[in-house]
């Protein structure tokens, strides 16, 4: 047996149709799209599964139902602890240090994380921290190392909105 002996009957996948090749390829020219208007054309008749020919769609005419807080959601960028102590070398993290150290972009919210489980972040020295949120085992670290944090989202809000 050689390998011109080999026949092989199924590769497991078809081969895709290469259309627009010849005219004497069966599919040439047009590639099976017919000749002229939308569908002839690249997007043509690309229209999703809610698409009803023109008529006024079932979805638009249910009412709107529910509410949505997303435009009003508040996003923080989180910085972890260790990385921010690495990059800034002062005795300060503020909104400002941070952003000419490259770890934030220019007027976003920031929230200093750590470790989840208790005694996983470490400070060695005393720190001030200037941020808009900071979480609880970071707070307990900065406190602990003798360092002060002030959190500018809780000033802002009023009391009792701070549950």
């Amino acid at each position: 047996m050689s390998l011109n002996d080999i026949l092989i009957t199924d590769t497991g996948r078809q081969q895709r149709r290469r259309v627009g090749r010849g005219l004497g390829s069966g599919i040439g020219k047009t590639g099976g799209r017919g000749s002229k208007g939308e569908g002839s054309r690249t997007g043509g008749k690309n229209r999703g599964p809610l698409f009803e020919g023109g008529q006024f769609p079932f979805w638009m005419r249910l009412p709107k139902r529910g509410f949505s807080n997303h435009e009003h959601k508040v996003t923080y960028q989180t910085i972890d602890l260790a990385r921010a102590l690495k990059r800034v070398k002062g005795k300060e993290l503020t909104l400002e240090t941070l952003e000419t150290a490259g770890l934030i972009n220019a007027g976003t919210r920031v929230k200093i994380v750590g470790g989840r489980a208790e005694g996983a972040v470490k400070v060695e020295r005393a720190v001030s921290i200037v941020v808009n949120r900071v979480s609880g085992p970071v707070k307990a670290a900065i406190e602990a190392a003798g360092g002060t944090i002030k959190e500018l989202d809780l000033e802002a809000a009023p009391k009792d909105a701070q549950a």
